[in-house]
Order: C-alpha cells, then structure tokens, then sequence
C-alpha cells in the first residue's frame, strides 16, 4: 500500500475563491493519490480480516486479531479525509506545540483506561473480547502521547498532513516490509539451525520430540515442556526475537526520515518519530495477547511504544548525520537502537515464556525480578533520551514555521 507524497507547499493566497479553486485543481492529483492510498488500505487490511475469519470459522481455529481491522479502518479513513482535504485545496493545518497540562491531561487518561482495564478483567475474566475498546485506546493514544512529548522538548510544532504521511508509511509501509524481511530471515534461521542441530546430534532429537511418531489423520503435535526444556528452541527464540528482528524493524521503521530528512535536525528526528508511531500504532493493535495480565500488557504496550518513538527519532538524526558524511555517528546510532530493543524484546520474551506456559511458581520468581530491572533501565534510558538527548541533538530547531494563514504545509 503506498503512500502519496506530500504536496509542496501552497501559497497563503486562499482567500480570494479564484485562488481556491487554482489550488484545487492542482492539488487534485496528489489528493486524488491520498485518496486511493485510504480506500486501498481499508479496503485491503478488511477485506484481509474477514477473509481470515471466514477461514478461521470454516477450519474452527482462532479468529484473527481484531487490531488488523481497527488499523485498516484508522489509516484507512485518516488518508482518506485528508486527501479530500487536498483535492478541496484546503491548506494544512498546523498543529500548535503541546502544553504541558495537556500531556498530564493525557497521560491521566492513558492510566484511567489501564485502570479500568484491570477492573473490567476482574470482573469479567471469561469475556477479554470486553476489553478491545480499552486496548485500541493504549495502542493508538500511547504512541502518539510519545510523540507529542518529545514535540514538547523540542518546542516544535507540525502539521496535521505530515503527521498522516508519516504514520501512514510507519504504520502501512514499514510494517509490511519488516514482515518480509523478518519472514525470510527466521525461515533461513530455522533452517540453519535444523542443520546444525541434525550434524550435531543427528535426527534422535526428533524421536524425543514426537515419541508416538506421526498417526496419520491427526496433527503432531509437542508437548510444551519439551519444546521449554529445549535450549536449541531458547536459541531459535533469543536470536530470532531479540537478534535479527531489531535489526531489521530499526533499520525500515524510520521510512518517513529516510525519504524527507536532510541534515541532523528536528525535522528529521521528529519524521523518525512518526515513523516509530506509526509502526507502534500498528504493533499494538496486532500484538495482544488474549490470556495475559490486562495491566501489565498495556503498561508493556505503553513501554515498547516509547521505545519505537525513540530509537526512530534517533535513526532520523542518524540519517541526517550519514546525509552530511559522517557514517560513524549514524552507525554508532543504529548499533545503540538495536542494543536497546534487543534488551527489550529478550526481556518481553520471558516475561511472556513466564505467563503463558505453566512454569512453577518458583520458575517465575526467578525470572521476573532481573526481567524487570533489565526492561526497567532500557525504559529509563529511552525516557533520558526522549526528555533530553534528543533535544540537545536538534539544537531546538522548529521545523515548522507558523504563517499569516495559520496553516503549514507538509512539505
């Protein structure tokens, strides 16, 4: 699904209807691309949930996530009413720098959803369905609360038609490609791994696994303390999970800088922001685990959502860096992003290994406290650098110039 450019900007001459209407007229194509861009996207990823429920239904497996639909319909439906806004010739509109009291605001609002969360799981454990409302509030508010955090450090302001292009490519875009890339690359680990492990220890280790064999009519299936007990399993997960996929998602999530930043400034690290949420955006609605502790996921959620904001942005500083000739610091970037997410996703892993297998008590004991610290410093350094390192690398540079029209275009 591609996403249209972002018009050039438009002269402030709206005011007389001739003018208007020459804005219209020559902004119609790029509307009428942002304008198939919304129905393209709504109409895939929909179609693609009900084509997936229907077969769902037929073979009585698990329907798929909600979140696939409720993010065909949020990009879907944005895209499209700002591209009408395009084809109209309606200027873009600026969006002021949050305040202060509206982050609180905000963020008090992120923690009543949590809350009532929790209290609607008590109260109705059998029926996690009840909370989907609740989650897609987390998994939409919470990246773009990040976002406009770190738009508040920098006093910037922006543009509302920026803001749709760039969650439309780290939402749409930047998804998609990391799922082929991350598809052929865990095929190729599993497939390394499987010859190794046959040199290594030859094929006894699938008579372990399959000990009544393959009785034809019915699947085989593995019983899960085997595959836990397993250390070639744990390596396939810790270098899958936590090796090759923040390799490649840190290196597609900042699409939107690569394709607009030119120099080390606000500009580029705020476009790499709306590329970490928009692919947050997209993460959380496609990542919810039915069966999983309601609060702990959302905080979770809330936690990798300002991960994604903030290694994204630091990736657009970093490719304004490398734009200027100097690769070291942007390798230096990257290799920091990944380390980060790395320690994330390992931590996430276990915490969930933790809470969805039958693991003893004790078992869990162990595993939770250093998980926690380890997962605690990552959130801590993202926040240091959220609040201040990436201020100080932008130099307090607004992006996004105010004019006499009140509006600012996306270019």
């Amino acid at each position: 699904m591609g996403i249209p450019p972002i018009p050039e900007d438009l002269s402030e001459r709206y005011h007389s209807a001739e003018a208007r209407e020459e804005v219209a007229e020559r902004s119609s194509p790029t509307g009428a691309l942002w304008v198939a861009a919304g129905l393209l996207t709504g109409v895939a990823l929909g179609g693609l949930w009900l084509g997936l429920a229907a077969l769902a239904a037929l073979l009585s497996a698990p329907m798929p996530p909600p979140g696939l639909l409720l993010l065909g319909l949020l990009m879907g439906i944005g895209l499209f009413q700002e591209g009408i806004r395009i084809t109209r010739g309606i200027p873009d509109a600026l969006l002021p720098v949050p305040t202060l009291a509206a982050q609180v605001r905000m963020l008090s609002f992120l923690l009543i959803l949590i809350g009532c969360g929790a209290v609607v799981e008590r109260l109705a454990p059998d029926l996690p369905i009840v909370l989907l409302p609740l989650h897609a509030g987390i998994a939409v508010l919470g990246p773009l609360w990040w976002f406009n955090l770190l738009r508040q450090r920098l006093a910037a302001s922006w543009s509302r038609r920026r803001t749709w292009w760039g969650l439309g490519l780290g939402g749409l875009a930047a998804p998609g490609l990391a799922l082929l890339l991350e598809g052929m690359a865990l095929v190729g680990l599993g497939l390394g791994l499987l010859i190794a492990r046959l040199v290594v220890e030859g094929p006894d280790f699938i008579r372990r696994w399959f000990p009544m064999g393959f009785p034809p009519g019915a699947p085989p299936v593995v019983p899960t303390e085997r595959l836990l007990g397993d250390p070639w399993v744990w390596a396939a997960l810790l270098i899958g999970g936590a090796g090759l996929v923040p390799l490649i998602e840190e290196a597609v999530k900042p699409l939107p800088a690569f394709l607009r930043a030119r120099a080390p400034t606000a500009e580029g690290i705020l476009y790499g922001a709306l590329g970490g949420a928009g692919f947050a955006i997209a993460e959380n609605l496609l990542n919810w685990t039915l069966g999983a502790p309601w609060a702990l996921t959302a905080l979770g959620r809330l936690g990798a959502s300002a991960l994604h904001v903030f290694n994204s942005a630091l990736m657009g500083w970093a490719w304004g860096m490398l734009r200027q000739g100097r690769p070291g610091a942007g390798l230096g970037a990257y290799l920091l992003v990944v380390l980060l997410h790395s320690l994330w996703n390992a931590g996430a892993l276990l915490l969930g290994i933790g809470f969805l297998t039958p693991l003893p008590d004790r078992v869990r004991v162990l595993i939770a406290p250093p998980v926690l610290i380890g997962m605690g410093a990552v959130g801590l350094a993202v926040l240091i650098g959220l609040g201040w390192a990436l201020p100080a690398l932008a130099g307090g540079e607004d992006p996004v110039e105010p004019w006499a029209g009140g509006s600012s275009q996306g270019g």
